[in-house]
């Protein structure tokens, strides 16, 4: 840099020294002439003078004596009115240590050359990190202003960082407001506001400037990641919007990727499916989205499907000198493993979990080769190799009751799996994801009062855990009892969890328990877009059918079906509707 802008300065002063030199002729012949470049054009004393300015300065640079450096650039800049070295002048300041005298320097500049883009943003930036925020928003409005009106969306959209610099939030926000005030309709503008209020902690408000921008410009990437970030606030409109983002961006992967994390993050796995599909298609030769679409494809028991989509992440990451030992590959097995395990075929699940490398996922392969075992009614080894997990620590001592209690539930027998948790709770009572488990396990032994013990017990302790909410008002309407209960403990899950699947299937049960059908076919209806769940198909169904809508409440139901055939919700719904298939 520091040669560049040397470099500048020699070029500035050689292309004096040739107009000088051209002019020499004309001199020889007409007073007048001579006179007129004399006026127009440095003498030679002149450029000797700069020329050894800045020469100085940097020599003074590079032996350590900024200040000298300073005045002499500094000096130089103001005489040649050049731009290179005002900035020069000012990076030597900051690199010192001088942020005021920096300022001092990009103050001339500016008074220089008062339509210089780069000295309005110094200042700016000076401005804001001396903590004068009152003085920055000038500058920076200054900035936007003489930048070309094309350019602007994007000059304001690079003011993020700065306006990020400021360490209180809500200072850095009124900055903002206060800087893009003229520049409101540029919807750029509000997403930078957007970005600030979400890191000011006001989701909501980042929600809707990233909504206005998106509606205005549907290709516009940084209010697409806005939303994303901000994707909790409601994920139902989020992903409308996202729809209309990757129709005029269908390439933009980082993005379809960050959908389905946000998408999973919400459990809204029908649209995480949803978008590993369109991500796969269209972009074949990215490894990750076929990982993300295999995983996706085996929760909904797409066996096969699963099995070629992580064979083809296998194939690709194999193609792009991806290691074997990777935590996607181990990830991969394990899914090949279990995809071969409920076809039976354990021979070729027991060859999949061999080709993880020792040490890695080590706690997934061994329950997924316990459950091998427990499968070929070798129950008792399967538990035995559960007992070599090691448990010198509360952590794994904690992993493998819950591992204990996942071969007993893979098996169908939910009191034994209760009855190893309950062992736990003395241990472990204060950790709510453990009493929460015993308490699903409870409900699944058939011990309904200890499992609303027990979601009560979280409840009183943690007012944000979500599950406890969402089981405990389902479990209420279930048992047709305390409607109005239900429904406020359902209402107060929806909110700590917007757009979650579950929860809204919650939500359509106990509206559908009160009569209200109409409620409960929209909660359900998006509960299944988010989710196909055979579980919620089975409540969306019998809503259905209750309206009359019988076609497609047994077209529903039979897919629940295929999906589940043994499930105990769907198999109730079938009952109650007399439904064989």
């Amino acid at each position: 840099m520091r040669l560049a802008v040397l470099a500048a300065a020699l070029m500035a002063a050689s292309s004096c020294l040739h107009l000088a030199q051209a002019a020499a002729p004309e001199a020889q012949s007409s007073t007048s002439a001579a006179a007129a470049i004399q006026d127009d054009q440095p003498g030679a004393q002149d450029l000797a003078r700069w020329f050894y300015a800045v020469l100085t300065g940097e020599i003074a640079v590079n032996t350590g004596h900024p200040a000298v450096a300073y005045t002499e650039l500094l000096k130089a800049a103001r005489d040649m009115n050049s731009e290179p070295l005002f900035e020069r002048a000012t990076e030597v300041a900051v690199a010192a240590g001088a942020p005021e005298q920096a300022l001092a320097a990009v103050n001339a500049w500016r008074s220089a050359r008062p339509e210089s883009l780069k000295a309005q943003t110094w200042a700016a930036q000076l401005l804001v990190a001396l903590g004068r925020n009152g003085e920055a928003v000038s500058a920076i409005s200054r900035s936007i202003a003489i930048t070309p009106e094309p350019q602007r969306p994007k000059a304001i959209l690079s003011l993020a960082p700065l306006f990020a610099h400021v360490n209180d939030p809500h200072a850095a926000l009124d900055l903002a407001k206060k800087s893009l005030a003229p520049y409101q309709a540029i919807p750029q503008s509000g997403v930078v506001i957007g970005l600030l209020q979400a890191r000011a902690g006001d989701a909501k408000l980042a929600f809707v400037a990233a909504s206005k921008a998106l509606v205005a410009d549907h290709g516009m990437q940084a209010a697409a990641a806005l939303l994303l970030q901000t994707y909790t606030v409601n994920p139902q409109q989020a992903d409308a919007l996202l729809q209309q983002y990757f129709a005029a961006k269908p390439d933009d992967a980082d993005l379809r990727l960050a959908w389905i994390q946000a998408a999973l993050g919400q459990q809204r796995d029908g649209i995480a499916l949803t978008q590993a599909q369109a991500l796969s298609t269209a972009l074949p030769d990215r490894a990750q989205g076929w990982l993300i679409l295999g995983s996706l494809q085996l929760q909904q028991e797409q066996i096969l499907l699963a099995q070629q989509s992580l064979l083809t992440y296998l194939s690709l990451l194999d193609k792009q000198g991806g290691s074997a030992a990777n935590t996607g590959s181990a990830r991969a097995y394990l899914a090949l493993a279990d995809a071969a395990r409920k076809q039976h075929d354990y021979p070729q699940a027991e060859r999949w979990l061999a080709q993880i490398p020792a040490g890695q996922e080590s706690l997934a392969v061994t329950l997924q080769q316990a459950t091998i075992l427990a499968d070929q009614d070798r129950f008792k080894a399967g538990l035995e190799l559960l007992d070599k997990l090691p448990s010198a620590t509360p952590e794994q001592q904690r992993e493998r009751l819950f591992a204990r209690a996942q071969i007993y539930r893979t098996a169908k027998q939910y009191s034994q799996a209760y009855a190893v948790l309950k062992t736990g709770l003395t241990q472990f009572g204060k950790d709510p994801d453990y009493v929460y488990e015993t308490a699903m396990m409870a409900e699944k032994a058939d011990d309904t009062a200890e499992m609303e013990t027990l979601l009560r017990r979280i409840i009183a302790s943690d007012t944000h855990y979500q599950p406890a909410y969402n089981a405990l008002g389902y479990t209420l309407a279930n048992q047709d009892k305390q409607l109005p209960q239900a429904l406020k403990f359902v209402s107060h899950a929806l909110k700590l969890s917007p757009g979650n699947p579950f929860v809204l299937d919650s939500l359509g049960w106990v509206q559908f328990r009160m009569g209200d059908l109409k409620s409960a076919r929209v909660s359900l209806e998006q509960a299944y877009t988010a989710r196909q769940d055979p579980e919620i198909a089975a409540h969306l169904a019998e809503v259905l059918w209750r309206q009359g809508d019988k076609a497609r409440a047994r077209k529903i139901l039979h897919e629940a079906f295929e999906r589940a055939p043994h499930d105990d919700v769907v198999k109730a719904a079938m009952q109650r509707m007399d439904v064989r298939f």
